[in-house]
């Protein structure tokens, strides 16, 4: 093995040690995602595809909003709100998914661009916004097809397709389409019985 491969080997291994820690201890990599040099451009394609399934007059929220990309990708009659671990202005909701959640509003939509790998425990999450969510639409490395140095990128959890589909449909939603993005797949998961949803939500009083 070259030099140049030893580094890096040994870098990998340095980020692995950091994760499982950061697993064990349940928290955040705060530090990583409080440096704009860790919000890549390519990112950029990815949110784009998510862009597309978003219809116009409706609401979403997108946590690890980053540099607000989905924005500038969405209808200007969408109702934007971004989430992040940190501060990245326009009214953002600061918040750590990794400790407990607030409450948050209803909305069409929660958006997942390349977040739920750091996620610790991600049924939990999901239950927390059933059903004040309609739809969610998520991002997930797979483990079928990004099976090596999941703890060098920084992720806390090794779903298979399977796997990941079975955490939302615990929880009340199913999936209605897939895309992939380079070795990654984008999910669009709606609410179960979402016409029946919507009627008896119409039907119900406002107090």
């Amino acid at each position: 093995m070259s030099l140049k491969g030893k580094i890096k080997k040994f870098g990998n291994y340095i980020k692995s040690f950091n994760t499982r820690i950061r697993k064990f201890k349940k928290s955040s990599d705060l530090k990583r995602w409080s440096k704009k040099e860790s919000l890549l451009k390519s990112w950029d394609t990815r949110t784009k595809i998510i862009s597309e399934f978003i219809l116009p007059n409706t609401k979403v929220i997108e946590f690890g909003a980053g540099t607000l990309k989905l924005k500038s990708f969405i209808h200007e009659t969408v109702e934007y709100t971004p989430s992040d671990i940190v501060d990245r202005g326009e009214n953002t909701i600061v918040c750590d998914l990794n400790r407990p959640l607030p409450q948050f509003k209803e909305y069409d939509y929660a958006v997942f661009s390349g977040v739920l790998e750091y996620i610790n425990d991600v049924p939990r999450l999901i239950k927390h916004l059933y059903p004040g969510v309609k739809s969610i639409l998520a991002s997930y490395a797979v483990v079928e097809k990004n099976k090596e140095n999941r703890r060098a990128f920084g992720w806390v959890n090794d779903f298979t397709e399977k796997d990941f589909l079975n955490v939302f449909e615990a929880v009340g939603y199913k999936l209605k389409c897939k895309k992939q993005w380079r070795k990654q797949l984008v999910f669009h998961f709606e609410i179960n019985d979402f016409e029946k949803f919507k009627i008896n939500k119409k039907e119900t009083p406002v107090i």
